[in-house]
């Protein structure tokens, strides 16, 4: 007599265990080729995650990155790495890890990392908004300090109420309140999930929510239910509403560092996660995936791209401007010797008969190709100075709109309106000239240091070396705190501002010293609605004029040094951009004939007169 064989349980039991587990899977770790792997893939990817970031840290006074949020972003992927790890190992110590464990890692990990990484990446908007007030010129821009300035005086007769405080602080500040509190309400949700429901502890919670059967099939009814609904709910939040309107938002945002990919490629890898591990727990067919593809590995390949786009697209966007700075070095070197013409309205006139000047001819430009020497000079400080001088609306919007760097543009051109605008008696000699012309030359003065250079000031201030910032900071600070009160605070450095190491050795007492004493008191502040350099002198403008002392180590000069080191930094970085992307957006239009926008032909036009006054260099 034959006794009928036991029917074996089908792998159809694993749909509904995050480990991918079955009620016959063995309580011990699995060793086999597929845990090798993931176990192998996890090392290595963290490693080489690892190296990506120090890297980016030890570079994060770059351009590309100064304007990012990298402690925050660091802090996202650090909390996304940790879950995408405890992803990785789960195949292996899924037979002997506790559902409740996932429950946690899956409730805290996961929410507070997507809520870090989007704050950080919602950045890009924030950054491309802010930046586009400086595609205008300096007597339209406006100034955020108008409008905080009326705000502190509103503040100072009304009570303000927490939408006011809330709408008068700094966009980080924000963001990161924001995610404060959601975090906080994410964390308090669970903990109260935990406690009422007893499917994690049978001896206390809500009667009925209790879970039978043997340790595995416990487990595998831990890892579904209305208890994981919170993670879910964040999950679907951040990929399937936040997600679509920063893609919507940034459409039409264009930018040269991979922003704008970034944000993308981020968004739309975290579309599928949450509905394929839905499906990867409820669906009996996909069983047989699970018992190698355990369900979260499918959130965890979007943290991967993630990682990927946040993480390594930058890393080789630094490198990448690394490479051009030292192409843009070789390109001065070689062009050290050359003489600079000294009629600019020679160069630019077609039928200019300016002598070529001489060049030895043991340099390798003197064996290049016309073409070749033809582009390698509008690469050279000189293109990059005409063009500052005689049209630089194209540069100034491209560096706002596409660089993200408007704020160098805008304060080259602000100090050259600034510096043609000051009478000859101050820029003779500051000392010798009337009262009123200096307090007006320093007004407009303090207004560009606050506006572009000032580490706590300055929205995005300039990148210049701490000798002169601090130069600057000695004989503007004073001033900028009594006139912009607590949007200046003293002490607060800027992390990104590189060589601050270097100890500047000029006096610091000169501050104190005033070449013109006290004014009487100042007229009643109306409101600035534009950086406007020539207009403190104005009657009934409306502009708060300075009534305090001047400081000695104020002259005409006072950003030479700050526009010196901001033009080379234009000139390799921006500058190398600009010009490449002018010329790929001609050779286009050449070869397909398209219509050229309004900023286009500016472009190109000052391309076009800066060939030609480098022209007789190279011909």
């Amino acid at each position: 007599m034959f006794l009928p064989l036991p029917v074996p349980l089908t792998p159809r039991a694993a749909a509904g265990s995050e480990f991918g587990t079955t009620p016959n899977t063995k309580p011990s770790a699995r060793v086999d080729g597929v845990a090798i792997w993931w176990l192998t893939f996890a090392a290595v990817w963290t490693a080489v995650l690892a190296s990506a970031m120090v890297f980016l840290h030890r570079k994060r006074a770059k351009p590309a990155l100064r304007m990012r949020s990298l402690p925050l972003t660091f802090a996202g992927v650090v909390l996304l790495h940790m879950y995408w790890l405890s992803v990785q190992i789960g195949y292996t110590i899924g037979p002997l890890a506790p559902e409740v464990a996932e429950f946690w890692i899956m409730s805290v990990w996961y929410p507070f990392g997507i809520a870090m990484f989007q704050a950080s990446n919602s950045q890009f908007l924030h950054v491309a908004r802010a930046q586009a007030r400086f595609a205008d010129p300096p007597n339209e821009m406006r100034t955020r300090f108008s409008e905080k300035k009326l705000l502190d005086l509103q503040q100072r007769t009304t009570k303000p109420g927490w939408v006011a405080r809330l709408r008068g602080m700094d966009y980080a500040k924000r963001m990161f309140l924001s995610v404060t509190i959601g975090m906080t309400v994410q964390l308090v949700v669970v903990v109260v999930i935990y406690m009422l429901s007893r499917k994690f502890h049978p001896t206390f919670g809500i009667p009925g929510t209790e879970v039978y059967g043997t340790p595995v099939e416990i487990s595998m009814q831990q890892g579904r239910g209305w208890e994981w609904w919170p993670s879910l709910f964040w999950q679907f939040l951040w990929a399937w509403v936040i997600a679509p309107i920063i893609l919507w938002r940034s459409r039409k945002i264009h930018d040269t560092h991979g922003w704008q990919l970034q944000t993308i490629a981020c968004c739309i890898a975290g579309l599928p996660a949450a509905p394929m591990w839905l499906i990867s727990l409820y669906v009996p067919a996909m069983s047989a995936v699970n018992l190698y593809f355990i369900p979260p590995q499918w959130i965890a390949i979007s943290i991967f791209v993630m990682e990927i786009f946040t993480i390594l697209l930058p890393t080789y966007k630094v490198l990448q401007d690394q490479r051009l700075e030292s192409s843009i070095a070789a390109i001065r070197q070689q062009w050290a010797h050359v003489e600079p013409l000294k009629n600019f309205h020679d160069a630019l006139t077609p039928t200019t008969t300016t002598t070529s000047p001489s060049r030895p001819t043991s340099t390798p430009l003197s064996s290049r190709k016309p073409s070749t020497a033809h582009e390698d000079s509008i690469l050279t400080m000189s293109a990059l100075e005409h063009v500052l001088s005689q049209d630089p609306s194209s540069l100034r919007e491209f560096s706002a709109r596409r660089d993200f760097s408007g704020e160098n543009i805008g304060f080259l051109t602000a100090v050259s309106t600034w510096k043609s605008a000051l009478p000859p008696s101050f820029v003779r000699s500051g000392r010798d000239a009337a009262p009123d012309v200096v307090r007006r030359a320093f007004t407009d003065a303090l207004r560009i240091h606050v506006e572009f250079a000032s580490p706590s000031a300055a929205e995005f201030p300039i990148n210049i070396a701490g000798p002169t910032s601090r130069r600057l900071e000695s004989v503007f600070a004073h001033a900028a705190r009594q006139m912009f009160g607590s949007h200046h605070k003293p002490g607060r450095e800027n992390a990104a501002t590189p060589f601050a190491e270097v100890h500047w050795g000029g006096p610091r007492q000169g501050s104190q010293v005033s070449i013109v004493p006290r004014a009487p008191p100042s007229p009643v502040y109306k409101g600035v609605e534009t950086f406007v350099m020539t207009a403190t002198g104005g009657d009934g403008d409306g502009v708060l004029l300075y009534d305090g002392p001047v400081p000695q180590g104020f002259d005409a000069g006072i950003f030479d040094q700050a526009c010196e080191e901001i033009k080379y930094l234009v000139l390799t970085n921006t500058w190398p951009k600009y010009v490449r992307e002018r010329r790929a957006s001609e050779d286009s239009t050449r070869s397909g004939g398209t219509v050229q926008s309004d900023g286009t032909a500016r472009s190109r036009g000052s391309l076009r007169k800066a060939f030609a006054f480098l022209r007789p260099m190279v011909c």
